[in-house]
């Protein structure tokens, strides 16, 4: 996380949006992986796009469709379950 951050990158939350709303990392956008298959990507491609989901399964296949787009891509491995600082929720 700390790569996209360092290069103004974008991290995003490719869990469904219910599960965001829940509690997401600070600054993170969601682009749930259904519309990752569906290429409703729109990402710019000069920025590295910080993957995560729950425990880094469905941010895997998400870092792997953004790579074949062309996007610079990290997979946060373990997923939210491994992230320990604070979550943003809405409401």
């Amino acid at each position: 996380m700390n790569e996209a951050i360092a290069n103004q990158g974008i991290i995003v939350d490719v869990r469904e949006m219910k599960e965001f709303a829940q509690g997401h990392i600070p600054m993170a956008i969601n682009l749930p992986l259904s519309d990752i298959e569906n290429g409703k990507v729109g990402l710019p491609k000069n920025k590295v796009i910080l993957v995560y989901c729950e425990t880094g399964g469905a941010s895997m296949m998400a870092a792997r469709i953004l790579s074949e787009y062309g996007y610079n891509v990290i997979n946060a491995i373990g997923g939210i379950n491994n992230y320990r600082g604070a979550l943003t929720k809405r409401r």
